[in-house]
């Protein structure tokens, strides 16, 4: 059982608007300065030494998972909420006040980022129906595999861009 052009979009945006919103979710969420303090430190420890290809590798891993029909959508929910508390953990700790978090997903790579892990969740979600329907076909396994190549170029353009923004940014101890 195939999905359409249009309802293949629908999946799409649906699970973008998804992952914006529990991201959004996870920056609103009222944290102490101390458990602030605590993400931003285990945060800065899990980055510490990495690179683009760290960063790829990392995202990469993510958006296989959110590939899985079920196991995908609670990997990419946890993903988008814990996001965004590293955001707001950044930002609380901030003497800057900024309008929204979602403005990262205007950067190239951000927007990168996102496009990928809406197509990866939502591939998921339709792979789901598909197996559920017991239809599941050759050419739908050649569209996931077709739809995992277009996450990893996007992730990869993501890293590389992420690592250059993050390589020319002026160092500071949180």
């Amino acid at each position: 059982m195939l999905f359409s052009f249009k309802q293949r979009l629908l999946f799409f945006f649906m699970a973008v608007l998804f992952f914006l919103g529990l991201f959004q979710l996870g920056y609103l969420i009222k944290i102490d300065k101390s458990f602030s303090k605590e993400l931003s430190k285990n945060f800065i420890n899990q980055i510490h030494g990495i690179n683009e290809l760290g960063i790829f590798f990392n995202n990469f891993k993510i958006a296989l998972v959110m590939f899985i029909p079920i196991l995908g959508i609670v990997i990419g929910s946890f993903s988008a909420f814990s996001t965004g508390l590293i955001f707001n953990s950044i930002i609380n700790l901030s003497h800057v006040h900024y309008p929204s978090p979602l403005l990262v997903f205007i950067t190239p790579f951000g927007f990168l980022e996102l496009m990928a892990y809406g197509l990866a969740i939502s591939r998921g979600s339709i792979f789901l129906f598909e197996i559920l329907k017991k239809g599941v076909s050759k050419k739908s396994i050649l569209y996931l595999l077709i739809e995992v190549g277009l996450v990893s170029i996007m992730l990869f353009i993501g890293a590389l861009i992420e690592w250059n923004m993050i390589s020319n940014m002026p160092k500071r101890t949180i």
